[in-house]
């Protein structure tokens, strides 16, 4: 009966550390193509800034400088991601 139990115990640890291998790898699968998706939506937030500079827009300035910068934020995320990971 004991043996039975420690067998029991045994397997549950075995496929706990298989679940968190592909729960690593699905979690680094999504944050790739969550990167991809905010790179497109990061673009088209530059174009319709560019249109409401066009148009002249009073926040035309305010709205090109934040997406700009949220375009930076987004191309550069994998080295910060890879940085902060090195630290820990």
């Amino acid at each position: 009966m004991v043996n039975r139990a420690f067998l029991i115990f045994y397997l549950s640890c075995i496929s706990n550390s298989i679940f968190a291998r592909s729960l690593v790898a699905s979690a680094d699968k999504l944050g790739q193509d969550t990167s991809r998706i905010a790179l497109g939506l990061g673009l088209f937030g530059l174009v319709v800034a560019g249109i409401y500079f066009m148009l002249g827009k009073q926040d035309a300035n305010t709205k090109v400088t934040n997406a700009l910068l949220g375009l930076t934020i987004i191309v550069l995320a994998p080295s910060i991601i890879t940085f902060v990971r090195g630290i820990a």
